[in-house]
């Protein structure tokens, strides 16, 4: 295994870690080291060697414990390597990470699968659609139910447009959130909102937006550009968006954009059924990530129980 080392943020080169993750064969825009920065309270990593392998953790305290935990807008994260490890280094990852950390509760991408049973990782459903066939061909397998819908934007007379500013898309998504049941906090309004600025500024994302001929917004799509990843980190709509099938338009109009190109639609999930229905009915196919939950209390419970 050689030498595994716990390395804080202040530690960690940018431009060697960020030449990892994008020369990654599991590459993934969450662990970029600016992303990070936007997205987490604390940030370091597990590395192995001269940055052969990494394993992003992002922690916080709780009454005094580090926890390691999923920040919001970073579906996944877990271990990256140029090539696929083998089981022992994911093993030893996740031990270290375990006895240095007493709570984790992270999620981890689709190469930790290999030690999936040994860990007991949960099963997590992401969904893609692969964009290199012509749109006619890529709408033939929308659901019916998504032809209503789009039938339904388009009666409405809405408009697909990718010039809204920052400030419009971050208001607009603000007012839409539904802050009690995704427990949006003001602290993730913060998240939100230096991310964003992030990514625009960088140009590593574009803001899609339908809306009508008045210019009012009824949904909203924030992608993030990563390799051939088309990565929808935020979707939002409005309640009259919602009655007019916005959402579906919004989507059908940036699959037609990039169709036929060698890119890929990453959806960002989800195992809640209703969102999971929404994007399968595109014709997106299901990709497994793992959740890891663990805690040394637990450990501490079945010894003395």
């Amino acid at each position: 295994m050689n030498n595994l080392r716990f390395l804080g943020r202040k530690e960690i080169d940018g431009q060697k870690w960020d030449e990892l993750i994008n020369n990654s064969f599991n590459s993934l825009p969450y662990a970029l080291s600016w992303y990070l920065d936007a997205v987490a309270e604390n940030w370091g990593a597990l590395v192995l060697n001269d940055f052969e392998a990494v394993m992003p953790v992002v922690w916080l305290r709780k009454m005094g414990v580090k926890c390691l935990y999923q920040p919001y807008y970073c579906q996944q994260l877990g271990v990256f390597s140029r090539e696929p490890l083998d089981v022992e280094h994911h093993r030893v990852f996740l031990k270290t990470a375990a006895t240095q950390f007493p709570y984790i509760h992270i999620n981890l991408n689709p190469s930790s699968g290999v030690v999936a049973d040994d860990f007991g990782l949960t099963k997590k459903k992401n969904l893609l659609l692969e964009l290199n066939s012509d749109y006619a061909s890529i709408q033939k397998n929308y659901s019916g139910s998504h032809r209503r819908n789009i039938a339904r934007a388009n009666k409405a007379s809405l408009f697909f447009s990718t010039e809204t500013g920052l400030k419009p898309f971050q208001a607009f998504y603000l007012d839409n959130v539904n802050r009690a049941k995704e427990n949006f906090k003001p602290q993730h309004e913060k998240i939100f909102k230096k991310l964003t600025q992030s990514l625009i500024a960088g140009k590593q994302a574009a803001i899609f937006t339908a809306h009508n001929d008045a210019g009012i917004l009824f949904a909203a799509v924030l992608i993030v550009f990563h390799k051939k990843r088309l990565v929808g980190i935020i979707n939002t709509s409005s309640v009259a968006g919602k009655k007019n099938g916005a959402s579906h338009f919004l989507f059908d109009q940036i699959i037609k954009r990039f169709s036929g190109s060698e890119l890929v639609l990453d959806f960002e999930g989800s195992s809640i059924v209703t969102i999971a229905r929404f994007y399968e009915g595109f014709g997106a196919y299901e990709e497994v990530f793992y959740q890891y939950k663990t805690s040394i209390f637990k450990g501490l419970r079945q010894r003395f129980s």
